[in-house]
Formats: structure tokens, C-alpha cells, sequence
């Protein structure tokens, strides 16, 4: 895959600011950041650099955390994302709460 052209950058940058505008104005954006390139793995087995190369090896390269009242209407709201128009796709999920302790 080729290096995008500045114009294009600039394109998907307005395009990200536009999405993220329309969910701070109905007050659905609730955070999120992009993610680096690389990252580690700790397993039992020990901790290992694991570089991130490409998109399409199904990495996570950022979150966005939104208020919804279900999944499918997060799904509505994700439809609209720069991100699947750029040949992403976008996971779903609720967050948890964390028990008692």
C-alpha cells in the first residue's frame, strides 16, 4: 500500500474532525486516542516486542469511547466513522463494570 499524498491526509484529518464534532455536539463522545505502531506481549511465558507493521493484520490502532444505549445504536454511530471509508473496520464493545471488592 502506498504512502497517502498530503491532500489526502489533510482529507481523512477533516474528515476525523468532522465525525468527532457530531458526536461531542450530542454528547456521545465520552474519549479516545489513536494507538503507537508498536506494543509488547506479556504472557506467561515472558514479555515480548511485538511491532505493529500494517492495518490489515487486524491490529488495534486506536479507541473511541462513546455513550450508547446498546450495541446497535454504537453500531449506528460507528457507521458514520472516517475509518471504515479508509478499508477499517470497527469492533464493538460494551465496557464492563468492575465488581465490588
Amino acid at each position: 500500500m502506498s504512502a497517502k499524498s498530503e491532500t489526502e491526509n489533510k482529507a481523512e484529518a477533516k474528515a476525523w474532525g468532522a465525525y468527532m464534532s457530531k458526536l461531542g455536539e450530542k454528547n456521545q463522545f465520552a474519549g479516545g486516542l489513536p494507538l503507537v505502531a508498536g506494543g509488547m506481549v506479556v504472557s506467561a511465558n515472558g514479555t515480548l516486542s511485538e511491532p505493529v507493521n500494517s492495518g490489515k493484520e487486524g491490529i488495534v490502532g486506536g479507541y473511541l469511547i462513546i455513550k450508547a444505549d446498546n450495541l446497535q445504536k454504537a453500531a449506528e454511530l460507528a457507521k458514520d466513522c472516517p475509518h471504515i471509508g479508509n478499508e477499517g473496520n470497527i469492533e464493538i464493545r460494551e465496557i464492563a463494570p468492575m465488581p465490588a471488592m
